[in-house]
Formats: structure tokens, C-alpha cells, sequence
């Protein structure tokens, strides 16, 4: 199956540089990946249009600061593909759980990558941090089957997303896809979420003020979207 995996990069030359051979170990062939970036400083996207002479990468440079969620939103529009794969640059996602992903999309819509199936977790977590998590799963869990319903490393296939006009607010792109799409089947695989090995976080702290609104809109729209939404799930 041809994937794209969609990378929003913000000031990551720490990381891009081995990220994006390490999405080629793991996947070897029949991939694109789209690095989308807003409008990095430090180098990023010069490291990114050196490693393209070799690897199979398309550059999004955008002009400013415009937001993870919308990054891929543009990656998926800018590269037709059979799925796509949404990861971010950091490493707190695990690029060689890809191709396991990729056999995955096989025979499911939607495979999520998840911290809350057997096998999975985080590591290095405070205590705040696990129940602001924590909190934010339980609110939006009436909303999805999908168990780790913030994840932002999964993958969908393109036929999901066909007539599908994704809006999220902040960055839970995720949700919006868990959500939106017309997916039947769905699979979560488990993985354990570590933080960033270099540059600095991109939260800001109006994030969940964010996720609260984006929250609102999705339980609008389900409620409104009633029928079809039981009917999809």
C-alpha cells in the first residue's frame, strides 16, 4: 500500500535529520514523506532539502507559525496517497512501528497508535501531566470507540476522508479524524509515548482552552450528524 506520512515540523533540525532515515528503514518503499513546516529557523527546512536528493520527501514551507492541526490537514491535501500516516517529528513516536502500521492499513480504515491498550503507555510523565491526559480522554470518549482518543500518531486511509472537511481547533487532529472519517473497521496497536530527546515542546499554554472548543464543535456536529455517525459506528 502507498502511504505519506505527514510530518508538521516547528524548529526541529535536531531531529529531522534522523527521522527521516529512520521513516526509510522502516518502510524501505512505496512511501512519500511530507514534511510540512512553518517556517522554522534554525535550518530545518535546508536539512530537509538536502536529505530530498536521497529520500522520498516532499517540503511544505509555510509562511508563519499556522498550527500542528493544519499542517496536516495541508500535507494531506498537497500529496494524494492510498493513507496517510501522521507522526511528529520528535521521536515520541516511534518510527519503527510504521511499517507495522502500513500492514495494518491492509485489512482497517483507521490503525491508531495508542497509549491505552494492553502494552502501551508513557514514560517519564508527571502526575499533573497524566491527569490532564487522563481528564481529556474521559471528555471525549463518548465521541469515539477509539480508546486513546488524543493520540496524534496514527493513520487513515484516503477513501475515509473522501467528501470529509476536517476543522479542528488546536491540534487533536487525531480526534478529528477519529471522529469525521468514514471509517468501519479500526485497530489500535500499542506503543509507549516518550518525550521529545531534543528541541523543545511547541505547546503553548492555551492549549486545552483549545481542546475545549474543538470538543464543543465535535459534539455539535455529532449531535447534528446523529444518524449517519450510529450508522458508521
Amino acid at each position: 500500500m502507498n502511504v505519506s506520512v505527514i510530518v508538521p515540523t516547528l524548529n526541529e533540525a535536531e531531529n529531522i535529520g534522523k527521522l527521516i532515515p529512520a521513516i526509510h528503514k522502516a518502510l524501505q518503499d512505496n512511501y512519500t514523506i511530507v514534511i510540512v513546516d512553518d517556517n522554522s529557523t534554525d535550518g530545518t527546512q535546508d536539512i530537509v532539502r538536502v536529505l530530498s536528493e536521497t529520500y522520498p520527501v516532499k517540503l511544505i514551507a509555510r509562511p508563519g507559525k499556522l498550527g500542528l492541526a493544519s499542517a496536516v490537514i495541508d500535507g494531506m491535501k498537497s500529496q494524494r496517497a492510498e493513507a496517510y500516516i501522521v507522526m511528529d517529528a520528535d521521536f515520541s513516536h516511534p518510527p519503527e512501528l510504521l511499517s507495522g502500521i502500513r500492514a495494518n492499513l491492509e485489512t482497517h480504515d483507521l490503525v491508531v497508535a495508542s497509549r491505552h491498550v494492553k502494552g502501551g503507555g508513557v514514560s517519564g510523565w508527571p502526575l499533573k501531566r497524566r491527569i490532564i491526559s487522563g481528564v481529556a480522554i474521559i471528555m471525549a470518549r463518548p465521541l469515539t470507540r477509539v480508546k486513546d482518543t488524543t493520540t496524534g500518531f496514527f493513520a487513515v486511509r484516503g477513501a475515509c476522508l473522501e467528501n470529509v472537511t476536517l476543522t479542528p481547533v488546536g491540534f487533536k487532529i487525531g480526534l478529528e479524524c477519529f471522529v469525521k472519517a468514514r471509517w468501519n473497521s479500526y485497530i489500535e496497536i500499542p506503543f509507549i509515548f516518550t518525550d521529545r530527546r531534543h528541541g523543545s515542546s511547541k505547546l503553548r499554554g492555551g492549549e486545552f482552552l483549545d481542546y475545549l472548543k474543538h470538543l464543543l464543535r465535535l459534539y455539535i456536529y455529532v449531535i447534528k450528524n446523529r444518524r449517519a455517525f450510529h450508522q458508521s459506528r
